[in-house]
């Protein structure tokens, strides 16, 4: 059994595993799904009921192993979520106690995505530079939806990978320019300071506050929430794609573009990972074209004089969204042997 869990959906599946299974890169796990289903945390009293309706509407089946991708920080095999009404936490250990699996184990939701790339086929992801992989090489792997989250892998003498979580998207936000600059300075006057600390960037902030009106007016007939780069992501990328120019040469979103290419290259510099660096999530998923823009590449590669370094690193865009659950899946039948 896997499960996608988040904070507002819970997804799980059953699977059935050959007795004679292996697992190989690039290939998904060998079986067949039994069921599947999505359900609404908020339906529920608690992520135990959720699973009991799960395995009853699945024939009873007790699983002898599971593997949860949870969004948020694991800890003794359990983790809290902060963001469902009245808080709900999962227990691996109670889950084996009152459900009866043989072993229940969770892990981080972009760890999950980490296992999942070695289930990615040569169609499933586009090779960026032409970098060539090394085998057994370290894998890492970074992705922007709701927030960024990065992980990376490394391989025993066996070859076989461990994916690490990794806190990396919480890392202070690194400017490139001085439109950037004045932006940090704006967020943190926003976000950070409190008390009498407010209003410390306020000053400097002030041309990065002028541009980012301009880029509200730019989008005068689109949808927005309270801050300018908050906007409706599938909204501009429908407009984009659909050949909106407004949508197409937002100065929103070329920043957004570079400042993401410029965090894979720096995530290129800490894990020098030379067993491919993946850009997966949401965001690169629906929209490719950003990701394979030279102001991207540009930004990813421009690091000095590790420049030549970093372009030596495979770099791929994920062309799947499913790469999550592929990875709890891989994670659970691995559990079985």
């Amino acid at each position: 059994m896997s499960g996608d869990c988040g904070g507002t959906n819970t997804r799980l599946t059953l699977f059935k595993v050959p007795a004679s299974h292996k697992l190989e890169m690039g290939k998904p796990p060998p079986g067949e799904v039994i069921f599947s289903k999505k359900y609404l945390n908020s339906s529920h009293l608690n992520f135990t009921d959720v699973c009991k309706v799960f395995l009853k509407e699945a024939g009873d089946t007790v699983p002898a192993t599971c593997c949860l991708a949870c969004a948020g920080a694991i800890s003794d095999n359990k983790v809290t979520f902060t963001n469902v009404k009245d808080g709900w936490t999962i227990d691996g250990a109670l889950l084996e106690k009152e459900l009866g699996i043989g072993r229940v184990k969770l892990i981080n939701d972009f760890e999950a995505q980490g296992y999942g790339l070695l289930t990615l086929s040569q169609d499933e992801k586009v090779n960026l530079n032409g970098g060539v992989p090394k085998p057994g090489a370290p894998i890492a792997c970074l992705g922007a939806g709701t927030g960024l989250g990065e992980c990376y892998l490394t391989a025993d003498a066996s070859g076989r990978y461990t994916c690490f979580p990794s806190e990396g998207g919480h890392a202070e936000y690194a400017p490139i320019d001085d439109l950037t600059h004045d932006l940090r300075d704006w967020m943190m006057n926003k976000f950070l300071f409190t008390g009498d600390n407010k209003g410390r960037h306020k000053e400097d902030g002030a041309s990065a506050r002028a541009a980012f009106v301009d880029f509200r007016n730019e989008f005068v007939d689109l949808e927005f929430s309270e801050a300018p780069w908050h906007m409706q992501g599938a909204i501009v990328a429908r407009g984009a794609k659909s050949g909106d120019i407004i949508c197409r040469k937002a100065r929103a979103v070329k920043i957004f573009t570079e400042s993401y290419g410029s965090e894979a290259g720096v995530a290129a510099l800490k894990w020098m990972p030379k067993g491919g660096l993946y850009i997966s999530g949401g965001i690169a998923a629906k929209n490719p074209e950003w990701i394979k823009s030279e102001a991207f590449y540009d930004a990813y590669k421009n690091k000095g004089r590790l420049s030549p370094m970093v372009e030596s690193v495979p770099l791929y865009l994920v062309l799947t969204e499913d790469t999550g659950e592929r990875g709890a899946l891989f994670v659970a039948v691995g559990m079985v042997a």
